[in-house]
This record gives C-alpha cells, sequence and structure tokens, in this order.
C-alpha cells in the first residue's frame, strides 16, 4: 500500500515544488552515473530556472510566505527530508528564509519517492552509454533499449560486442530475406539461435526496428496430434513419453495434443498457421479439418480442454499460459491426482536433485484446482514429481475408468 504524503505537505506549493526538484536532480544524477549530495538555496532571485519555479510561491502575494516557511520547517524537523542552515547574513527588511540552506537527507529518498509516486529509475553505466552512442544511428529508434541499458550478458567481452550484435538485426532484416527468430538469432548473435527466443527480447527487436520487423517470420509450433473419431474434449500434454503412453490407451472420445512445453508460443498457438500438426493415427480429412477450425476459434463447437505435465512451478506455468488462449482450460484431475499421491508419500524430488532450483515460483494460475490443492503441495512440500512417473498400467485404468 503506497503511503500518503501528509496532508498539510501536500497543500503547501513550496514543499511539493522542492521535493519534485529534488527528486529530478537525484534522477538526472542517476541516469548519469552521479552520486553527489543535493543542497539548495532559498533564493528565488539568483537561483536556476528550475528551482526559480518552486521558490515562486514565497514571492507570490498569494500565499504568506511566513506560513509556507513554518511549514517547510516542520517537515525538515518531523520527517527529516532536510536539514536547514540559516543565512549567515539577514538584509534589512529580509524574510527569515531568505538565503536558508537546505540539505537533503538522502535516507528520506524513499520515502519522498513513494509520497510522490516517482520510482527510482535504472542507473546508467557510463560504458553502456558510452557504446550506445556509438551505436545509435544503426537503430531506428535507440530510445526502445531500456533507460540503464542492457546487461553484459555471458559470452559477450563488451557492450560495443553486445551492441554491435544488436546492430546487426538491422542489416540482416534489411536484406528482404524472411526470417525465423531462430535464423535471425544465429546469424546475429554469435551464433546463438536461441538467445532471441525470450519474448522481451523479441519485443527489443521491434522497437528497435520498427520499419523492418515484418519481416521476422514466426515460426511454427510442431505438434503431434491423437485424434478419436468421435471428439467430445481435448488433452494437452507436456511430455512425450506420457503423450505416446495416453496414445497408446487409445481414448474414444478425447483428442491428445502434444505441446512439448510450449510456453513460450502459447499467446499465438491459436493463431492461424502457427500450430502444424503431425496426427499420430488415422483420423478422416473431414475430422481433423473439425478439429484445426476449433483450435483456430474458427468452428462453433465448444470443446472442454485440459492440461497434464509435470508437478513443478514450470509445469504451472505453461498451464498459466496456456489458460490465456483456452480460457475454459483446466488442469486435468485424474493425472495430478497420481502424481500429487507420490508427492504427499515422499516419492518426489527436491527442486536441486533435478536442475530445477532456478524455476520462477508461481502464486496463481487461475485454474481453481491448481491454485487450491497443487500450488499449496509445491509450496509445503518443496519436492517435485515428473508426470513420467506414472506407469502406463495407471494411464490404462484412467481410460478404462472413462477418466479420460
Amino acid at each position: 500500500m503506497a503511503i500518503q504524503i501528509p496532508e498539510l505537505a501536500a497543500a503547501n506549493p513550496v514543499i511539493m515544488g522542492l521535493l519534485e526538484y529534488v527528486l529530478d536532480r537525484r534522477d538526472r544524477q542517476l541516469l548519469t552515473g552521479e552520486d553527489k549530495p543535493i543542497a539548495l538555496t532559498l533564493d528565488p532571485k539568483n537561483a536556476p530556472r528550475d528551482l526559480r519555479a518552486a521558490l515562486a510561491p514565497f514571492t507570490d502575494p498569494l500565499y504568506d510566505d511566513s506560513e509556507l516557511w513554518d511549514e517547510l520547517q516542520w517537515l525538515a524537523n518531523d520527517y527529516r527530508c532536510f536539514s536547514i542552515k540559516p543565512p549567515r547574513r539577514s538584509g534589512a527588511g529580509a524574510a527569515p528564509w531568505e538565503g536558508a540552506r537546505l540539505y537533503f537527507n538522502d535516507r528520506r529518498e524513499q520515502l519522498v519517492r513513494e509520497w510522490l509516486d516517482r520510482p527510482r529509475p535504472a542507473r546508467v553505466d557510463p560504458a553502456w552509454q558510452a557504446a550506445l552512442t556509438g551505436f545509435a544511428a544503426q537503430f531506428e529508434n535507440p530510445d526502445a533499449f531500456p533507460p540503464g541499458g542492457l546487461e553484459l550478458d555471458p559470452g559477450f567481452e563488451s557492450f560495443e560486442q553486445l551492441l554491435g550484435c544488436w546492430a546487426s538485426v538491422g542489416g540482416e532484416l534489411g536484406r528482404g530475406e524472411a526470417l525465423s527468430w531462430r535464423q535471425l538469432s544465429a546469424r546475429c548473435f554469435l551464433g546463438d539461435s536461441k538467445y532471441l527466443d525470450a519474448e522481451a527480447r523479441q519485443a527489443l527487436v521491434r522497437m528497435l526496428f520498427p520499419g523492418l520487423c515484418n519481416r521476422i517470420r514466426e515460426r511454427p509450433l510442431l505438434m503431434h496430434l491423437y485424434l478419436p473419431e468421435e471428439l467430445a474434449g481435448v488433452l494437452l500434454v507436456e511430455n512425450q513419453d506420457s503423450f505416446l503412453a495416453l496414445a497408446d490407451c487409445r481414448p474414444e472420445n478425447t483428442a491428445l495434443v502434444y505441446i512439448e512445453g510450449y510456453r513460450g508460443g502459447a499467446a499465438r498457438v491459436r493463431a492461424p498457421g502457427v500450430a502444424r500438426f503431425s496426427t499420430l493415427n488415422q483420423a478422416s480429412l473431414p475430422l481433423r479439418r473439425d478439429f484445426l477450425q476449433w483450435w483456430q476459434e474458427q468452428g462453433e463447437e465448444n470443446l472442454p480442454v485440459h492440461f497434464w505435465g509435470d508437478l513443478d512451478y514450470e509445469g504451472m506455468q505453461i498451464a498459466a499460459a496456456l489458460k490465456r488462449s483456452f480460457a475454459g482450460l483446466d488442469c486435468w484431475q485424474p493425472g495430478y491426482e497420481l502424481l500429487l499421491e507420490r508427492l504427499n508419500s515422499e516419492r518426489g524430488h527436491r527442486p536441486r536433485q533435478a536442475g530445477k532450483a532456478g524455476q520462477r515460483v508461481i502464486d496463481s494460475t487461475d485454474c481453481d484446482y491448481a491454485d487450491r490443492v497443487l500450488l499449496p503441495a509445491l509450496r509445503s512440500l518443496r519436492r517435485s514429481v515428473d508426470q513420467e512417473a506414472v506407469a502406463p498400467s495407471e494411464l490404462q485404468e484412467l481410460v478404462a475408468q472413462r477418466r479420460l
């Protein structure tokens, strides 16, 4: 919950002006790599223009300058935002505030930022800024880089090398050839075809080269499909062995789709032409056409959709991502019950055992069953179970019981 600025301070134009002025100066320092104390003198006649605007109410006949000054001293004493040094000499008829020196208390910066709803800007590395200056002309929109610059990823020796790779994207796209993200990435980023897999990096390419990014060809998602003659529902399966084991059970009215953990492509998986299916079993052309129309949201049928994957945080991330494309999707309870049984009987593995320590914890999937049962189990037991732990015979029994 945001901390509200005191009403007395909010109603005082000098206080508000000075606080904004101080944060403006601190932001400029952060963006240029400086780190200096901030001090100012209450002298409207000789102050810099931006400070003069903050001090203007002191000389405005609409305000009582004595009241403004008293409230500024109250802020300094009660909230310790400033320390105040009185003027050395006061001329005849001078107000008590004229010539006073204010020193901003750096320890109160976060409080002031919360009062004014002004987050701290990212600090710019001078080496990054110098490198960007040399490459700026090679980008259509160099301001698209984050204010704090990019991190120097492992494998890059300098910001010049990193920015050279980013700049080469424009050259590759400028050739006029349609490229997939993987092709573009391998050509520009030291042969690494996966460097641009992250959605944030793809978004940065689009912002840096808005006039060229239409030449990027979205990579199709290759999926395997088991399609029964009577279609009443769809189960999306994360891993290959579990998909094949379920397909061998030949469910009578549930289609199976092996999605290979396509969390990154979940947002576009139902767009026409994105998903390419290879059918595992013999299925009629009309049935395949009807399924594809449903998948691309072009048909009238509304099929229930379930997801089954590993009982770990990555699996829950995939479920949450898929739910954005399949609004009614839920986690397949019969399959997860078998995994949960193993988890509760301490037959799960700890994240470090399976290289899962880096998985990002998720608070919600928007699936009631997962949020109510599965995520609390992961949090409390701190173990995971991969879906391949379920034996084919157990899956066959579920199919026989028509739980699929």
